[in-house]
């Protein structure tokens, strides 16, 4: 194999700009119709972020802050850019589910158009088309660009700081300052969406900038520095207003321990989520999953949603690094490499390793990477397809990808049985017939090469996707069938040990409970504990619920002097009890719903007001008489 890659001739160039446009937009309307497919059925999906859409037509405030409750109490424990984006939509058209999960799903569509026009500039149109491809049937993908979750919006932001970056390392001195500003700019938003996230593409940007992009060495550095100048300013102006703005008049920054976002992004979803503690007492761990480890993206959930071309990605990035082991310091090919190979070893350690909070949906950050490379390195090695090497492995691949799709899809039972046959029975004839110089010398054998091996290689993702799509589901961390394996049995234990039932605490809402608050007149209708409870009050009764102590319980809010206040103010009409939380069902999950402010509370509340049972929950009337 020859060390680099030349770009195609201008003459093919030509040839495939005839069918890359009408490609490019049936490969658009293709995700549309995956994202948008019946996507009401989702219904609120998060209930913890739907809640805060639903409050931002409510309260200008609300929504800036992406706070839980219109009134603006608490927020939630994510930044506010995606609430941002989905609050828009709400006020613009009412909030609903559909006018919820639509900007979600267009944030999957503008993913995959991004992906397809960075990877095209450097590795042409064919690898181009391909790496959208996989992306748009890639199960993590699929199943958050039909949930309210942050997730999409932070990837749509990478992935459109990669295209600028490969624009910037293009462009001319003056062109490629502007690029990289806005990359900088894009990871900043970025960080607004899901914080420390963001910042996982850094390695690999920093190491294309310094290896492919053009002038000297001081040039690349001074670039380097402005894209950081951007960063600082694209997340530092929101840090900047929460700190300036009076803590009175905002809400409290849900998952701090002192009401500030960059604790929030230290601790919280810092140093918690990284170690499994976070300072304050905070638990780690909340979510479940395998332990760390390498083999954690391989098991249970994670495997579903990412592992699909995982193999051959990392076989792709291999084979890649190998032939460009001696290409000049700005080979395109080299720069790809780079690029798509270091943002797919960095976010995959960070997901493996990570010893706190994990769900197996944050590995749609990895999905561009896997679709680029392994896009990528199939286009490559057709290319040179008259070399044994390249055969070889292109067979490999393929041949890997369908075994590793048919054990996948044998862990779900529940799945059409023969679709794993006819992954594994196609990838191997595919393999066969590429690894035979004869059988690409014809027409028919190239037709049975490509077609074979696409069936062999995305078969297995494809039916996932599609799975997912035709079902409704409560959980963005199980798309697909259920997988039943050791592994999986272990996570779901772990997660069963979390909250479930009543008040909406991970649970359904009773109808009586919803036709109570909605006769309240107060600011709040009711308070209880943790404001995932609160978030599914809200939604099924169209009413503010104050979710005592944020996400998790932990949160230092209110203080028992605060809350006593707000109901001698008349701001606050009952108290409800989570039957999870009345039962002491949440012991488990290192003392979630008991935090320091929900215990004093909530004795204070049993001690002076009487409860009565209303569909199965406690509730307390907090404008009654006083004990």
């Amino acid at each position: 194999m020859t060390a680099t890659l030349a770009r195609p001739a201008e003459p093919t160039r030509r040839r495939e700009r005839t069918w890359f446009r009408p490609a490019f937009a049936g490969l658009l309307v293709l995700t549309a119709l995956i994202d948008l497919w019946d996507l009401g059925a989702q219904g609120d999906a998060n209930p913890f972020y739907a809640a805060a859409v639903q409050a931002s037509t409510r309260n200008p405030v609300a929504w800036l802050f992406a706070a839980v409750d219109a009134p603006g109490f608490i927020t939630v424990d994510k930044p506010p850019a995606d609430n941002w984006w989905m609050g828009l939509w709400a006020n613009l058209f009412g909030f609903s589910p559909w006018s919820m999960l639509i900007p979600q799903a267009l944030l999957g569509i503008g993913s995959v158009a991004l992906l397809v026009l960075a990877v095209r500039r450097w590795s042409g149109d064919v690898a181009a088309i391909g790496a959208g491809a996989v992306l748009a049937v890639t199960p993590v993908v699929v199943i958050m660009s039909r949930f309210d979750d942050p997730d999409p919006m932070l990837t749509f932001l990478l992935v459109a700081a990669a295209y600028t970056l490969v624009r910037a390392v293009d462009a001319g001195t003056r062109a490629a300052t502007a690029w990289m500003v806005a990359t900088g700019l894009l990871i900043g938003l970025g960080f607004l969406a899901k914080m420390g996230v963001a910042l996982l593409v850094l390695p690999a940007f920093t190491v294309v900038v310094l290896v492919a992009a053009s002038g000297s060495w001081a040039r690349r550095v001074g670039q380097l520095l402005l894209g950081g100048v951007g960063i600082v300013v694209g997340a530092g102006w929101f840090l900047a207003l929460v700190a300036l703005w009076p803590a009175s008049q905002r809400p409290w920054i849900g998952g701090s321990d002192d009401d500030s976002l960059l604790q929030l992004a230290v601790g919280y979803n810092g140093l918690s989520r990284l170690q499994g503690h976070g300072g304050g007492g905070r638990p780690g761990g909340f979510g479940g999953g395998d332990a760390a480890g390498l083999s954690r993206l391989f098991g249970g959930q994670f495997a579903g949603q990412i592992a699909w071309l995982l193999p051959a990605a990392l076989v792709a990035l291999v084979a890649l690094l190998w032939v460009t082991r001696a290409a000049p310091r700005t080979d395109r090919l080299r720069a790809a490499t780079l690029l798509w190979g270091g943002w797919l070893l960095v976010s995959g350690a960070v997901f493996s390793f990570m010893a706190g909070t994990v769900h197996s949906y944050y590995t749609i950050v990895m999905a561009p990477a896997v679709a680029a490379l392994v896009a990528i390195g199939a286009h490559v090695g057709w290319q040179r397809r008259e070399t044994t090497g390249a055969r070889v492995l292109l067979a490999v691949g393929v041949l890997l990808t369908a075994a590793w799709s048919f054990v996948l899809l044998d862990r779900a039972p529940t799945f059409v049985p023969w679709v794993r046959w006819l992954v594994l029975v196609a990838g191997l004839v595919a393999a066969v017939v590429l690894l035979l110089p004869t059988g690409l010398a014809r027409r028919g054998g190239v037709v049975a090469a490509v077609t074979l091996g696409l069936v062999g290689a995305l078969g297995g993702t494809t039916a996932w996707a599609v799975d997912t799509v035709v079902k409704p589901h409560t959980s963005a961390d199980s798309p697909g069938p259920t997988v039943h394996d050791a592994r999986s049995d272990r996570a779901a234990a772990a997660r069963h040990g979390a909250p479930g039932g009543g008040a909406g605490f991970g649970g359904r809402t009773d109808p009586q409970v919803a036709a109570l608050l909605r006769t309240a007149t107060t600011q709040w209708s009711a308070a209880t504990p943790t404001t995932m409870a609160a978030s599914s009050l809200e939604l099924a009764s169209g009413t503010s619920v104050m979710g005592l102590g944020g996400f998790s319980g932990n949160d230092p809010t209110p203080t028992l002097a605060a809350f006593e206040s707000d109901v001698d103010h008349g701001l606050i009409r009952y108290y409800v009890v989570p039957t999870a939380l009345e039962h002491g069902d949440v012991s488990r999950q290192g003392g979630f719903g008991r935090g320091k402010a929900i215990a004093p509370i909530q004795q204070w509340v049993t001690s002076h007001y009487a409860g009565r049972q209303v569909g199965g929950e406690t509730v307390y009337d907090l404008t009654g008489s006083r004990h």
